[in-house]
């Protein structure tokens, strides 16, 4: 009976300690110094103790939670700053990767962490997931939309991150850049945390992102992993779908991507209107009438990667990568009609193919005594054939006007980088140099008959100091760069200067403001400098500028963030000050005929001013169950021209949530059309919505998506020329067959082997800039 008895216990004892939540991490000063014998205490969500237990030598601890649900977990060690982390959701075992803990007289740049599991610094928030986003979460695009972090447009559909306002974003995993490939190959339960840079500093002040998403996630010691992943839509021709294949030996990683997105469409059409008036009194008005023409296009990416990594010691990364493009669908037919005058048509037919394979090699070294070193170099090569046919008619046997060229270019390029830094107690130092050069070779044939022979290159240094002051936490960077570029007999040089200053300060426990100054330089690119002419239709003509100078961009930001249990609100504010910006000119000129032409030509301008303020907030209705998030703002434009003034107001909006229960998980997500002003021209961007569904079941999810729902008329986007006595115009592109798409979705992966920290990498730079003018 007593045998029966102790096994009964053992029994009981075994059942409990299975349903038991592990957390574990390790912690370490901000010289990366192993924290030992700290305090480590997990308490309920409303201060309770629960559990505790102290780090080893090494910073290690791990602890069990008694069962499922939301905790806080305390650090703290004599001389430093107590730290008190939000796991939400806490199911199963939940490794934290290396947490840092900060000298209490002098903290690096933490303020506090959330109720909503984040960490607020001076340029970005790190974010730690539940267990319950990382169990439902598909990819990375995925889990990002779940987290819906302010000021982020993320697109699981079509797989795409940007800014609300349209600014582009930078993605990192183990802060090395990422393929779209990757971040959808990307395991939602390895990720670590998530540091969404908001507020890039000195060392992206080259790069023209406005934010950072850096995916931390462990690397398997062994074993192989893989999957495939799928969207397509069965109602017109639309897909992305990737497969990708890892195998682990000890310290090396190989890895196998590859991407096809693809897009098939009957229904596109651009309608619009054209009034131009001459100098001669001549006012010529056209309605543009839609006629509906093919559009696609093929998009091939092919990756191959190796990976050597020593934890906490080096990383040596290759990378080859090869992507390939072929569209020979991006038609556009309108039917003319103009008073005085036959109707019609004209029809343009452009046809674009590129290939461009690269090679990325990257090696860091973590050094004594808080520093480390790292460098990358790229080389890449760019083939281009572009070809563009503009023909009018009356009827298909007889042409009035046509104009053609076809392009073929080349473009090989270098790019090396190298950046240091350097922790100390209270302070971190980094400084980092990057370097670009590069030769092109255009030929142009055809109406357009040319060959462009340009050489570029370019050095940019920064250094940045980033710390604390009392309860201040600063950011001070300052960078300068030069640009050379070289064009047959003509050559240009730029040397501009890059400072940076971001404020951040608490104003309680949940709430702070940062205010950040920047001040960015602007260069012409290739393709503005380039002495070329191309010919649009017959009344209209574009050219380039070898006398553009570069231009400066004064930009400051303020933004207040409250962060109390299971909501979050920010409002932020911005003004821009653009000095002598590259604008658009629109005069006539005369031809050889003596009749008039329209010429659309870069020139520096007076000036360009932007403002504007939005609010965020996210409120999780349900934690880890159901989250809605919304934004409203307003924005301000004024451009002014060497003879001209355009102004323009445009309100700013969205909503998205995300909801699942047990293995089904739904998310919906709509927005406003954004627009903008830029010289004469105001945009009109793309009017979005979505929802889908999915099921998951162990490694297998599928579901289904629609985009556009309740549109018919599908994807439109448009633009408008004002400001200008010489053209009025409107034009407005529809794709009906995106309206009310229907896509299946699908995602399988399979993995064996055990989990280790990734090595960082902490650099990429391809080159994209073909250089050529289309």
């Amino acid at each position: 009976m007593r045998k029966i008895t102790i096994a009964c216990c053992l029994c009981l004892l075994s059942l409990v300690a299975a349903h038991a939540q592990m957390v574990s991490g390790k912690l370490t000063d901000s010289e990366q110094n192993a924290i030992a014998y700290a305090n480590v205490v997990l308490q309920t969500t409303d201060s309770a103790f629960v559990t505790g237990t102290t780090t080893n030598e090494k910073g290690d601890f791990a602890l069990k939670a008694p069962q499922a649900g939301s905790y806080l977990l305390q650090l703290s060690y004599m001389g430093y700053r107590t730290e008190t982390i939000r796991l939400e959701g806490l199911e199963k075992k939940r490794d934290l990767g290396t947490l840092t803990l900060s000298e209490d007289s002098e903290m690096l740049d933490e303020v506090t962490v959330t109720a909503s599991g984040t960490v607020k610094k001076v340029d970005r928030q790190i974010v730690y997931p539940s267990e319950k986003q990382l169990k439902q979460s598909e990819s990375g695009y995925d889990l990002l939309a779940r987290l819906m972090l302010p000021d982020l447009q993320v697109d699981p559909i079509q797989s795409r991150i940007n800014t609300i306002g349209g600014g582009s974003v930078e993605i990192r995993i183990n802060d090395r850049t990422a393929s779209q490939a990757q971040v959808a190959a990307l395991r939602p339960t390895e990720v670590v945390r998530i540091e969404y840079i908001d507020n890039p500093g000195a060392r992206y002040g080259d790069t023209g992102v406005e934010a950072v998403i850096n995916y931390i996630v462990k690397r398997r010691e062994s074993g192989v992993s893989g999957g495939v992943q799928g969207m397509n839509a069965f109602t017109t021709g639309f897909g992305n779908d990737y497969a990708y294949l890892y195998a682990n030996t000890g310290k090396s990683e190989f890895g196998v991507n590859y991407f096809i997105s693809y897009r098939d469409y009957d229904d596109r059409y651009t309608e619009g209107y054209d009034r131009f008036s001459l100098p001669d009194g001549t006012t010529r008005h056209r309605n543009l009438q839609p006629v509906e023409v093919p559009f696609a296009y093929t998009q091939h990416s092919i990756e191959a990667s190796y990976n050597l990594t020593e934890p906490d010691k080096y990383v040596f990364n290759v990378l080859f990568t090869d992507e390939l493009y072929n569209s020979g669908k991006q038609d556009n037919a309108q039917r003319m009609v103009e008073e005085g005058l036959e109707d019609r048509y004209h029809f343009t037919h452009r046809e674009d193919r590129y290939n461009s394979p690269s090679l990325d090699l990257f090696f860091s070294r973590n050094l004594p005594r808080g520093q480390k070193f790292a460098a990358n170099a790229v080389g890449t090569l760019i083939s281009t054939d572009y070809t563009y046919d503009y023909r009018e008619y009356e009827t298909e046997d007889e042409t009035l006007s046509h104009y053609a060229y076809a392009t073929d270019g080349r473009r090989y390029s270098l790019i090396g980088e190298a950046i240091y830094s350097k922790e100390w107690k209270a302070a971190t130092l980094s400084a980092g140099l990057k370097g670009n050069t590069s030769y092109t070779r255009n030929v142009y044939t055809g109406d357009s008959d040319k060959t462009l022979h340009m050489h570029n290159s370019s050095l940019y240094g920064y250094v940045q100091l980033q710390g604390q002051w009392q309860k201040l936490n600063y950011m001070l960077g300052a960078g300068v760069s030069r640009q050379a570029f070289s064009e047959s007999d003509n050559s240009y040089s730029f040397v501009t200067f890059r400072p940076s200053v971001s404020l951040s300060y608490p104003l309680s426990g949940n709430s702070r403001v940062r205010y950040s100054f920047s001040l960015n330089p602007q260069t012409p690119s290739l393709s503005q400098l380039s002495d070329v002419t191309q010919q649009n239709n017959d009344l209209e003509i574009t050219r380039g500028n070898r006398d553009l100078d570069p231009y400066r961009i004064y930009t400051n930001r303020l933004t207040l963030s409250w962060n109390p249990k299971h909501f979050s609100a920010q409002l932020s504010a911005n003004y821009s000050y653009y000095d002598s910006p590259i604008l658009k000119s629109i005069n006539p000129i005369t031809d050889g005929d003596g009749s008039y032409l329209i010429e659309y030509a870069s020139e520096n301008g007076k000036s360009h001013r932007t403002a504007g303020a939005r609010l965020n907030l996210q409120w999780s209705i349900v934690p880890d169950q159901l989250t809605v998030s919304g934004y409203g703002g307003v924005n301000w434009y004024r451009s002014e021209g060497t003879d001209y003034t355009t102004e323009y107001t445009a309100w700013t909006g969205g909503l998205s949530m995300s909801g699942n229960y047990k293995n089904f998980s739904l998310s919906a997500g709509a927005s406003l059309r954004p627009k903008s002003l830029y010289g004469h021209y105001i945009d009109y961007g793309e009017k979005y919505s979505y929802v889908q569904l999915t099921y998951k079941y162990k490694n297998l999810s599928v579901g289904a998506a629609c985009l556009y729902p309740f549109t018919p008329g599908g994807w439109t986007g448009g633009s408008r020329i004002v400001g200008s006595e010489y053209v009025d115009k409107t034009q407005w592109t529809h794709i009906k067959d995106n309206g009310n798409m229907v896509c299946i979705y699908f995602n399988w992966r399979f993995s064996s082997g055990r989990k280790s920290q990734a090595g960082d990498k902490t650099m990429s730079n391809k080159d994209t800039d073909s250089g050529v003018v289309k």
